[in-house]
């Protein structure tokens, strides 16, 4: 497969990523919620305002419209990163269509050099063919696995699949990115940049924050939050942003890197598994026999019996071996697998020409809501998992915790024909820690846009909180981490559907709660850009209109419901937002301490709807971080 091993396996290299195999996919979508939950926050309009369940992404399944800069160009044109749409006026017959896609098929499933093309793509080609891959890196990247013939047969295959889907128009190879919201990321002003440079992230953190002050024009970005009708104005216009709509400065992967392009290509910041997925000994007729059933119809329901099957069906067909040990390379495929499971779900709304992710509970009895499956939920977003699985075990390390120097700090070491796909500039481990750090915030953000209040992509309670994603934007992309935590805040206190949650979940969906409040990554510094960066300005203002809008709210809460849910933290929140109007706009407000003096009076006496039970069951659950807060404990008496 020439210059790289194309991140290794799946002879379907075919012109995508790594030389794998099942290919799919006309047009990718955003990344949609999580399915239609009528109770609960996955699917829907991502706005959890009026008491929907939270979660929900923002997006919905109309129709989408590429802009040109990610299609390949239309003939006459040309483009050499892409290859021939089909042409209505200059089709296969209807006998050699047939025989194109009967020929290509089996070869799509053959076993060759390194796996097959099914082991790294979509079940039957379909993202290979949507996504315009050229005829010469289809046949380039497939020769390093299969014969002449074969290769030959590949492409002829693609261009028939093109024909049977109608496929008159191509995204672009090197253009399009994968559920990236508004289907273009801003770009850096300082041309040449890579996508890991910092000046470029700065550059593009800047123009997202010009897309909230000039184009959105958010109270909270732009104004002064003085009153409750203010705040809860702030709240809705926060709520009401269509995370898969809103264009962002952080770029997301391709679907597939080729060194052979180039060196700003030598990278692993891709879908594509570099190591193949195969039906275990004895399971092939049955694992593809689902492939077929889901490639007949393609419903949700038939997805999810196809992708269930990934784990009891298949294995990682690649050798793990290294350094003497059988499996020294099982966390690069573990990691590999996790791709090719997020390929999986991709391609189904590449195919469906929708930004709606697929019902995760399309299969489940009437009346199964999103909490009540949560394990299936989590199963089924193999996204932000991807991305923690590199946050766990990074493919390097600094060398003050070089890798596996104690036993937790391990790392996703890729054997070497993997591992020779990217570049060492300006040295070999720095580039794969910045590389990993990309690939974490790409898939924890894409996983965000579908589920902003973090209430259903894992059990580990760090997730929930937003942890991991707000300190992987940081410290570069800092007007982007100010609004995930404003709409990570809003999109929790409108979580309804989880309020009466088990474990740490319980309390998501009301505004005096503690589930409001993720304070991890701020607690000591809410990373402002310099102070002469243009951004810092209104970096400020959106930390202090974030805590005057809730402190508005807090009080107007506990006055309407005469409910808290844990006081205490709360209560710290609180106390703890007092501070940052001073800290931010270098003065105390009287009228924000009266209110923390009004909610200082009305909190005793709410009633307290977290139970002794909850917080004895979820050790360490509350403000984070935990242990930092005792100087928020005493009330606030004015002074």
């Amino acid at each position: 497969m020439s210059t790289r091993t194309w991140l290794s396996t799946l002879l379907c290299v075919a012109g995508l990523g790594t030389i794998a195999g099942a290919c799919s996919g006309p047009d990718p979508a955003g990344s949609g919620g999580q399915g239609g939950e009528s109770s609960g926050g996955a699917g829907g309009t991502g706005s959890t305002s009026s008491g929907g369940g939270g979660g929900g992404g923002g997006g919905g399944g109309e129709p989408i419209v590429y802009p040109d800069g990610v299609l390949c160009p239309k003939a006459p044109a040309n483009d050499p990163r892409c290859g021939p749409a089909y042409d209505p006026d200059k089709p296969l017959s209807e006998d050699e269509l047939e025989k194109a896609l009967t020929a290509g098929l089996d070869v799509w499933r053959f076993v060759g050099t390194d796996g097959a093309c099914a082991g790294c793509h979509a079940p039957d080609g379909f993202d290979l063919a949507k996504i315009g891959y050229s005829d010469a890196d289809i046949e380039r990247r497939a020769l390093a696995h299969v014969d002449q013939q074969k290769a030959d047969a590949l492409v002829a295959y693609i261009h028939a699949l093109r024909q049977k889907h109608g496929m008159t128009e191509l995204l672009h190879p090197a253009k399009f990115r994968p559920e990236q919201p508004a289907f273009e990321a801003f770009a850096e002003t300082t041309p040449g940049l890579q996508v890991t440079d910092p000046k470029a992230q700065n550059e593009r953190d800047e123009a997202f924050m010009h897309a909230l002050t000039d184009d959105l024009k958010l109270l909270w970005a732009t104004g002064k939050v003085g009153s409750l009708e203010q705040a809860k104005q702030a709240r809705d216009e926060i709520l009401a942003v269509d995370l898969l709509k809103q264009k962002l400065g952080i770029p997301f992967d391709h679907l597939s890197e080729d060194g052979w392009h180039g060196d700003p290509h030598l990278s692993i910041f891709e879908w594509y598994p570099a190591m193949p997925t195969a039906p275990l000994p004895g399971k092939e007729a049955e694992w593809y026999a689902l492939a077929d059933a889901y490639v007949a119809d393609p419903s949700d329901k038939s997805l999810w019996a196809f992708y269930d099957a990934i784990d009891s069906l298949t294995g990682c067909a690649y050798d793990l071996s290294g350094q003497g040990d059988p499996a020294f390379y099982q966390r690069a495929c573990d990691w590999m697998r996790l791709k090719f499971k997020s390929l999986q779900v991709f391609q189904h709304m590449l195919r469906h020409t929708t930004t709606k992710y697929p019902d995760v509970l399309a299969d489940q009895p009437a009346g199964t809501t999103l909490a009540s499956a949560l394990d299936l939920v989590i199963h089924r977003s193999p996204i932000w998992e991807a991305g923690d699985f590199i946050r766990i075990a990074p493919l390097q390390r600094p060398q003050q915790t070089a890798c596996f120097s104690q036993p937790n700090l391990p790392c996703t070491l890729l054997p070497a024909p993997i591992d020779s796909t990217i570049h060492s500039m300006p040295t070999y481990e720095e580039a794969r820690i910045k590389q990993g750090e990309v690939f974490q915030q790409s898939w924890f953000v894409m996983s965000w846009l579908r589920d902003p209040a973090l209430v259903h992509e894992s059990h580990n309670f760090a997730t929930f909180i937003g942890d991991y994603l707000e300190s992987v934007l940081l410290p570069h992309y800092d007007i982007h981490h100010a609004f995930v935590v404003a709409k990570m805040a809003a999109e929790k206190s409108a979580a309804t559907a989880w309020m009466n949650a088990e474990g740490f979940r319980a309390g998501t969906g009301k505004i005096a709660s503690v589930r409001t409040f993720s304070f991890k990554q701020i607690r000591n510094n809410k990373s402002p850009p310099p102070a002469d960066d243009p951004r810092r300005t209104t970096h400020e203002r959106m930390f202090a209109n974030f805590a005057r809008m809730w402190i508005f709210l807090v009080e107007d809460d506990l006055k309407t419901s005469g409910e808290i849910f844990d006081r205490q933290e709360v209560l710290r929140a609180v106390r703890f937002m007092r501070t940052w109007i001073a800290d931010l706009e270098g003065a105390e407000d009287p009228a924000v301490n009266a209110l923390v003096l009004s909610i200082e009076a009305l909190a005793p006496t709410a009633k307290e709807l977290r139970t002794p039970e909850n917080i004895a069951e979820n050790p360490g659950t509350g403000l984070q971080p935990t242990g930092t807060w005792g100087e928020f404990d005493a009330p606030y008496n004015g002074n």
